[in-house]
């Protein structure tokens, strides 16, 4: 059995291939047609949470860390954590938790843990959903709002040195496709809306 292709290092390797192989495991119970797909950065301001929150439901995703673990060896191996963002809104707050015709966070949760936990991504590691909390950002949006954060984390991920040596030439030459202009954007305290 050959082991599938990672992407370039330069483009993520072994992270972007755990990051898509979980939005892959979760896309057949949140289908595109239905839910929204977004990249949630860390520390986002509550007025961009508030921008996502408008539409939903919503699946956010972002990549929390990469920690090694005792099993390294000769290559770097960790557990990858990726968190996931449950995004429901309902017309009045006692709906949030159940739903009505929409899904309720109770449900999204449920549904989430089961196409995610002990499943395995091939070629990278077995899946688990360490915690899934309602709680994070009760404190800073609306009550007609429930964001459910799971921690998702792909175990023992890693890479072959022999195959990131490989890449080395095409890092050093980055191949066109990073640009290294500076890039200028205007700060926000998220205080203006």
């Amino acid at each position: 059995m050959t082991s599938p292709v990672l992407p370039l290092l330069r483009d993520g390797g072994p992270l972007l291939a755990a990051f898509e192989g979980v939005r892959a495991l979760l896309e057949p119970v949140f289908p595109t047609s239905l839910f929204r797909y977004e990249h949630v950065q860390p520390r986002m301001s509550p007025a961009r949470w508030a921008e996502i929150a408008r539409v939903a439901p919503t699946i956010g995703m972002s990549l929390a860390d990469w920690n090694s673990n005792t099993l390294s060896g000769t290559d770097y191996r960790g557990d990858v954590s990726i968190p996931v963002f449950l995004v429901v809104r309902q017309d009045k707050p006692e709906f949030l938790l159940k739903g009505t015709k929409t899904p309720g966070v109770m449900g999204m949760m449920a549904v989430a843990i089961f196409a995610l936990d002990s499943q395995r991504i091939e070629g990278l590691g077995q899946v688990s959903v360490k915690r899934a909390s309602n709680l994070e950002a009760a404190n800073w949006i609306d009550d007609r709002t429930a964001i459910a954060t799971l921690n998702v984390v792909v175990k023992n991920v890693g890479y072959s040195k022999e195959l990131a040596r490989a890449q080395l030439a095409d890092l050093s030459n980055v191949d066109g496709t990073w640009d290294f202009a500076p890039v200028t954007t205007a700060q926000s305290s998220g205080a203006e809306k």
